[in-house]
């Protein structure tokens, strides 16, 4: 993607997995296709209201402004990422999630990597255990993105 920037490893890593969003739009065709539909819906609104039936203004204007909060939501996501490797002894993960870096190294022989069962209507998630603490990863791949990224995972932490 043209705007997420994802920094460098410092070594070179055995193994190295990245998770980002697919943002289609784009930053500047999801607002232009935002002022599209407010440029309808409130020109719709404007020509009920003078026929006289003036509660369609508000619901429009609502619904403007729910628009507004979910292209907002999908805007400050759309440069989310998340990354694991593994250099050496270490397993490192990464990830930025509505702009806030967040980086936890663990050691290598004393990582589990886990595959949680999934639930009725919720994808099984892949999660790295460590010292007790569940650390999720790759909550935008696919069930089977999923379990290859696990076996490939697994593989790399039993090479020692």
């Amino acid at each position: 993607m043209p705007g997420v920037e994802i920094p460098p490893l410092a070594a070179e890593p055995e193994f190295c997995v990245v998770s980002q969003r697919h943002d289609s739009l784009g930053s500047r065709w999801r607002w232009s296709l935002f002022a599209s539909l407010c440029f309808m819906s409130l020109g719709l609104g404007l020509g009920f209201a003078a026929l006289g039936a003036w509660l369609v203004l508000p619901y429009s204007a609502l619904e403007m402004a729910v628009l507004y909060w979910a292209f907002r939501w999908i805007e400050r996501h759309a440069s989310d990422w998340e990354r694991v490797s593994v250099c050496g002894d270490r397993v490192i993960v990464e990830r930025e999630l509505a702009g806030e870096r967040m980086r936890q190294e663990f050691n290598r022989y004393w990582v589990r990597v886990e595959v949680e069962r999934g639930g009725f209507n919720r994808p099984p998630r892949l999660k790295l255990r460590f010292a007790g603490r569940d650390v999720p990863f790759g909550e935008r791949l696919s069930a089977a993105q999923r379990t290859r990224v696990a076996r490939d995972l697994h593989r790399a932490l039993a090479v020692r």
